[in-house]
């Protein structure tokens, strides 16, 4: 058969301009590594990635691939930012191609099914987890059999919306074949994508992730990963990160170590970037992360208010918070904690307690923030579902072609979007790298001036630096670091450097504001500022020898059973990619 799949277009204000190098559709990747192992030279493959193209480009690029290829079945992975582009493409698949099979799948498809069946009654929907069900769909179009019996798919059976149930998931992650790179990764590229486990156990009030693996984790093995991961680097030599896209990397603190030491046992030489949560950790698993080559971790915080993180329902608490970072911050890896202002719960006081304790973490170890989110409502979220129960939205509005919606009072929430814009803006100022050099932002982030000048030269970013370099010069402490690169380190330099580097942000501040009674303000504002930070290290320092001493004597493997797999024999045959695909962008 002739299959064409597609990820359309995302809403405008969504697309990521990098996005294609660092993200790519792992999922269709697996659905055709899927049906090439079970149906070996039985079907031919488009694969589209279209996710971060304007409407008129991905429309254009499959129109044209239809009239090309001219596909039995065009199968569209289906996303809440993507879906207004997808239902265009449906509609026009089956007014033009009537005996083209529409096939979709996805997060939102297994959310929406029956409200997407009822509106385009022609098409098949998966549900779940896709590379068995989609496999069984093609073998009955194939062989003109019924899909009734056929466990994940939801469609419309004459006279009304049908579904046949749950579809099984995927308990060996091992049997699966590795997801077909080469459909998005070329000679050149420089990232490649990974997953490692499927599933997260926990029920954020934000999050819809568990309605595809309905909260039930499944592992790889260590040398599973390890295997795909030179197959990668072998086949791509100008690979030099490899971006693990799990739901919840670390999950299992045996298990993270397993494939670490994986890694380090063969001695795979690149860079790991994932995404985690705040617990398990340990100072064995950081150690094992560190030599295996992971680079950076990124971790959702989403908050630093006690009632707001209890309310997500994430199990952690700001103490787990604390060590990890500490943790962290002993090594050379990078760590990224997300932050949206305006979840439930959300108030003033909770907004600067928020910016109270990132601060305390960036004295800790910095972390940088670009940008702050502001919390938006998706199907499928416990936040959704609380403002449709009480009349706010209803399902109709994923028909409409509107953007995602903010949680705002209209939307479910207590506050409106100028009020979530407010909260956005004041975290930004009281956290990001960007607002210290201005009055406000300077006052609330003065006293993270040493961990800021540690953070951009280990990072080496140039702005920092270059106004670092000016300083010493300007100073003339530039001979007094010499001087100290080849006796060791000065506390005493270190000390005259921060204030000189912290003078000179003042008067860049200053000159920004225009008469001298702000000046005066300024100046006033500043003295009380530095009488309180005294006070607050104190309080940082106090907090963090307590949580290195209470955490480090537990032992915390998280919440998810892992046992090590025994090497199979006679293991089904990875693919090794080289067949060329029919088509593509």
């Amino acid at each position: 058969m002739k299959i064409l799949l597609a990820c359309t277009s995302i809403q405008d204000g969504h697309r990521v301009e990098d996005a294609h190098d660092s993200h790519y559709p792992l999922g269709l990747a697996y659905l055709q590594s899927y049906l090439e192992m079970h149906r070996p030279d039985q079907d031919e493959f488009v694969n589209l990635y279209l996710n971060n193209v304007n409407y008129q480009d991905c429309y254009r690029t499959i129109k044209d691939n239809l009239k090309k290829f001219k596909p039995d079945v065009f199968g569209v992975s289906l996303m809440t930012h993507s879906r207004v582009s997808a239902y265009k493409m449906i509609e026009y698949v089956h007014e033009h191609y009537p005996d083209i099979k529409i096939v979709v799948g996805g997060m939102h498809v297994t959310v929406m099914w029956h409200q997407l069946i009822e509106k385009y009654p022609y098409i098949t929907a998966v549900r779940g987890e896709g590379e068995i069900t989609f496999h069984k769909l093609i073998d009955a179009y194939e062989s003109g059999g019924i899909i009734s019996d056929i466990p994940g798919l939801a469609y419309h059976d004459g006279e009304e919306v049908f579904t046949t149930g749950n579809a099984s998931l995927i308990d060996d992650l091992d049997d699966l074949p590795f997801p077909k790179h080469s459909l998005f990764v070329n000679e050149g590229k420089t990232m490649a994508n990974l997953l490692t486990s499927r599933g997260c156990p926990y029920k954020c009030n934000f999050c819809v992730l568990d309605w595809m693996s309905r909260r039930k984790v499944r592992f790889r093995s260590g040398d599973n990963i390890a295997d795909e991961v030179e197959m990668i680097l072998k086949k791509w030599p100008s690979i030099t990160t490899i971006w693990i896209h799990d739901d919840a990397f670390m999950i299992n603190r045996d298990r993270t170590i397993e494939f670490c030491d994986a890694i380090i046992r063969r001695g795979i030489k690149t860079q790991f970037v994932a995404s985690a949560r705040f617990r398990p950790i340990s100072d064995e698993v950081v150690s094992k992360m560190e030599q295996a080559g992971f680079a950076h971790v990124l971790f959702g915080l989403e908050s630093g208010a006690d009632e707001v993180i209890k309310g997500m329902q994430k199990g952690i608490t700001k103490d787990h918070v604390r060590y990890g970072l500490e943790l962290f911050g002993r090594t050379r890896m990078k760590a990224t904690a997300f932050l949206i202002a305006g979840l439930p719960g959300e108030t003033d006081e909770t907004i600067d307690e928020t910016i109270n304790f990132v601060q305390e973490l960036q004295n800790i170890n910095y972390l940088f923030y670009d940008d702050i989110g502001v919390a938006m409502m998706y199907p499928g979220t416990e936040m959704y579902g609380d403002a449709r129960t009480a009349g706010k939205i209803s399902d109709d509005y994923w028909l409409t072609d509107n953007d995602v919606p903010y949680y705002t009072i209209e939307n479910g929430g207590v506050h409106t979007y100028e009020k979530l814009l407010q909260m956005k803006d004041k975290i930004r100022i009281g956290v990001s790298l960007q607002n210290i050099f201005t009055p406000h932002g300077f006052l609330l982030q003065r006293k993270l001036i040493p961990k800021i000048l540690e953070y951009a030269q280990q990072y080496g970013m140039s702005a920092m630096n270059n106004m670092l370099g000016q300083v010493l010069f300007d100073t003339g402490l530039i001979h007094g670091v010499i001087h100290a690169f080849f006796l060791g380190k000065s506390e005493s330099l270190s000390k005259k450097i921060h204030l000189a580097v912290e003078k000179s942000i003042i008067t860049n501040v200053l000159e920004r504001i225009q008469s001298g009674q702000h000046k005066a303000e300024f100046a006033k504002d500043y003295e009380l500022q530095l009488a309180s930070d005294k006070e607050t290290m104190k309080l940082y320092e106090e907090r963090r020898k307590k949580v290195l001493e209470e955490l480090s004597s537990q032992d915390d493997l998280g919440d998810i059973k892992y046992t090590k797999k025994a090497v199979k024999e006679n293991a089904p045959k990875k693919l090794d990619f080289d067949v060329s695909t029919a088509g593509g962008v």
